[in-house]
């Protein structure tokens, strides 16, 4: 719920600096207005040298001047309980507005999407993977030469076979592997076919001669060629 969501001090420390800001105010406008009332109703108040022909009518009008500061005062007052009333009541409606839309807003059902299941998998796999390396775990695959291959590294997965099975060539990318099966197989026919058609060496070495040793290292590349065919199909079918 949103009283859950969004704790009670949250929501007060949000609104206690607009209501200070409110009261502050409020009581500045009131110690102004009170000021000028003063100001207005005793003109000479503010002035402390009194001409001495005029002090009997400053002794007059002491009372008179006294009562002016207290009605002034009580104006401040009043306007500063009345500031705070407006500033605790605009508080309070914008929190009760702010829980309205809180309530209103629809709760979304969570929904796993692809990047979520990826790597939930990723973070499960490597936890499996190092528990099963501990020594908490023993089975005896674990003995030496038993276990085909090692934690965390497995060959099949989900009934296929992963890009482990390929040793050092699991960091190669299917487009990389697939031109490299072409260019050996390229290679690896031009050889033989040079080794015993275009220029047969059986006969020359008959003759009396020796191999062309550059047509042997091409020929070997041929049935390189067709594990690297296989080791293209198997990152492509691992999206690599």
């Amino acid at each position: 719920s949103s009283d859950l969501s969004v704790p009670r001090w949250r929501s007060l420390v949000t609104v206690m600096p607009r209501f200070a800001t409110a009261c502050a105010t409020a009581a500045a406008a009131c110690y102004a207005a009170g000021a000028a009332t003063q100001a207005f109703l005793t003109p000479g108040a503010g002035s402390t040298r009194t001409p001495a022909h005029l002090g009997t009518a400053a002794a007059g009008a002491a009372p008179f001047a006294g009562a002016t500061e207290a009605a002034g005062w009580g104006v401040a007052a009043a306007g500063l309980c009345l500031g705070a009333h407006a500033g605790l009541a605009m508080a309070m409606r914008a929190r009760t507005a702010r829980k309205a839309e809180e309530k209103a807003a629809p709760v979304k059902k969570y929904v796993e999407s692809v990047a979520d299941a990826r790597l939930f998998e990723t973070v499960y796999l490597q936890y499996t993977s190092e528990y099963l390396k501990g020594p908490l775990y023993w089975h005896e695959d674990k003995l030496q030469g038993a276990l085909p291959d090692y934690p965390g590294e497995p060959m099949i997965k989900n009934g296929k076979q992963t890009s482990n099975v390929l040793g050092n060539l699991k960091s190669f990318s299917s487009n990389e592997l697939a031109f490299l099966a072409m260019l050996f197989f390229g290679i690896g026919l031009y050889g033989n076919l040079q080794f015993l058609f275009y220029d047969p060496q059986w006969a020359k070495v008959d003759a009396g001669g020796y191999f062309n040793a550059s047509y042997i290292i091409e020929s070997l590349l041929l049935p390189i060629s067709f594990f690297m065919h296989i080791a293209c199909y198997i990152q492509r079918q691992n999206g690599k």
